[in-house]
Parts: C-alpha cells; sequence; structure tokens
C-alpha cells in the first residue's frame, strides 16, 4: 500500500507504509529494550539491585566452631544478601559475609557441614573455598 506526499516545492514522494509500519516496531522494541538499561543507570543501582539492602543477621544459640570461605562472584551488596539468606537458612549454621574481603565466616553449632555450604554457594553462581578453619 502506498501513499503520495507533497514537499514544499511542489514535487511529490512516494512512501510505502509497510515500510514505516517496521520502523515503527523497530523503534518501538528498541525502546522497550532500553528502558530497564536506562532506568538502572539513572537510579545509579548496582548490578543485581538496589544498593539500599537491609541484611538480616542469624544468631545460633551456641557456636561450637567457625571458618571462612573465600567467595568469588560477589558483586553488589544483593550478592552479599543472597549468601547470608542461603546459609542463614540452613539449619545450625549463621554466617557474616563482607562483600569488600570477598569473604563468608560460617558459625556453626554441632559440625562444620562445609560440603554442603560450598555445594550450595556453587549452584547459586559462587565459587568457594575453605581459607581457614576455627576463625578467632
Amino acid at each position: 500500500m502506498e501513499t503520495f506526499g507533497l514537499l514544499d516545492d511542489g514535487r511529490t514522494v512516494k512512501v510505502n507504509t509497510a515500510n514505516i509500519a517496521v520502523i515503527a516496531a523497530f523503534v518501538f522494541l528498541a525502546l522497550i529494550i532500553c528502558y530497564p538499561l536506562i532506568k538502572r543507570l539513572k537510579s545509579r543501582e548496582d548490578c543485581c539491585g538496589n544498593e539500599k539492602i537491609k541484611i538480616k543477621r542469624k544468631k545460633l544459640k551456641k557456636a561450637a566452631g567457625n571458618y571462612k570461605l573465600a567467595v568469588e562472584g560477589m558483586h553488589c551488596k544483593n550478592c552479599e544478601k543472597r549468601i547470608t539468606e542461603a546459609i542463614n537458612s540452613m539449619d545450625n549454621l549463621a554466617c557474616r559475609v563482607s562483600l569488600e574481603k570477598q569473604e563468608a565466616v560460617i558459625y556453626y553449632e554441632h559440625f562444620p557441614r562445609t560440603d554442603e555450604v560450598i555445594k550450595k554457594l556453587g549452584e547459586m553462581g559462587f565459587y568457594t573455598t575453605v581459607e581457614s578453619d576455627s576463625v578467632k
């Protein structure tokens, strides 16, 4: 389907409406794709979410010991929160995670469960290794 338009100097121009529809659809899709990126840049969010994140701490009745894990792959406070919540959801375990030091100190009541913790964090996309046992 074609339409005709008249230029200021009197010339007639043919415009294909199918091309206009394709261009309009492309612009619309580009805006939908770019909007989240623009919104994140304007609000200064970090890579995984908002910087104003509250991390709930868990206390054990009586910790029998602790160990330190080096954690690779943390990029922001949201990563720190995800790791904290994952470990704190496990029975008889609590932790303190440091984004700056890229580590987690795990406190346990009965036994360390180191392999379970490393497996759980690995499933979440974090690479972990034991740095030390019985951190003081």
